[in-house]
């Protein structure tokens, strides 16, 4: 019944992007530039790597059949690794900040040729923010929502409801990265307590259980 109300509420309220009142995105593009210096410096000095994405549930496998895509996961539905978030004190911080309104913090890496073909997100109680972190020829990358094609350049940033049908694709010649930050929607009252719900029920779910299982397995987390 509550997830029921919660649906009906989404779909008075959801579009596909066009949303400029996100907050905790805000600190986190406020913060773009200590955080590409963190990237960059975790580039030439770390031992721990991103993962391919397909590792981590059988639903990215064919999302990443060409191995092109990988991921570093810094925050997964209140659940970090010391190890990586050592590296990133600044993106550390915002998480502590805001760990109560975002779901998941990762890095995004395409490799020169990647395309991830069309697809749509499950998790409709939350927005997804995208910030350019190491895009070298934004003319040749781009992000697809519906019809919208967006040219993410280095601090720029995009939130858009990822249930809706998006791609991407990176035809330069550099590896394209950005950092994915999922946000909890913002209804009124009543309905943030039922997407609080929603969202703890969905972190305890066996899909979500499996994925960190897997980052630890994976050494990610």
């Amino acid at each position: 019944m509550l997830e029921l109300l919660l649906h009906k509420e989404n779909q008075k309220r959801r579009k596909p992007y066009g949303y400029d009142d996100v907050v905790a995105g805000l600190d986190f593009q406020y913060s773009m530039p200590a955080i590409i210096k963190e990237w960059n410096d975790f580039q030439n000095e770390a031992t721990i790597g991103a993962i391919q994405i397909d590792e981590l549930s059988e639903e990215q496998v064919q999302l990443n059949k060409d191995k092109k895509w990988k991921a570093l996961f810094l925050f997964v539905y209140g659940e970090t690794d010391p190890n990586v978030l050592s590296h990133f004190p600044e993106i550390s911080k915002l998480i502590q900040k805001w760990k109560n309104e975002i779901t998941l913090v990762f890095f995004s890496s395409l490799e020169p040729g990647k395309h991830i073909p069309p697809h749509e997100g499950n998790n409709h109680g939350v927005l997804r923010m995208q910030f350019g972190i190491d895009i070298s020829e934004p003319e040749k990358t781009g992000l697809k929502v519906l019809e919208k094609v967006i040219i993410l350049k280095n601090l720029e940033a995009f939130v858009f409801d990822d249930t809706y049908t998006h791609e991407a694709w990176n035809n330069s010649g550099f590896q394209r990265t950005v950092l994915i930050v999922d946000i909890r929607k913002k209804y009124s009252y009543f309905y943030n307590i039922l997407n609080k719900i929603q969202q703890n029920s969905i972190r305890k779910s066996d899909y979500v259980q499996s994925v960190l299982k897997n980052l630890k397995n994976l050494k990610n987390f």
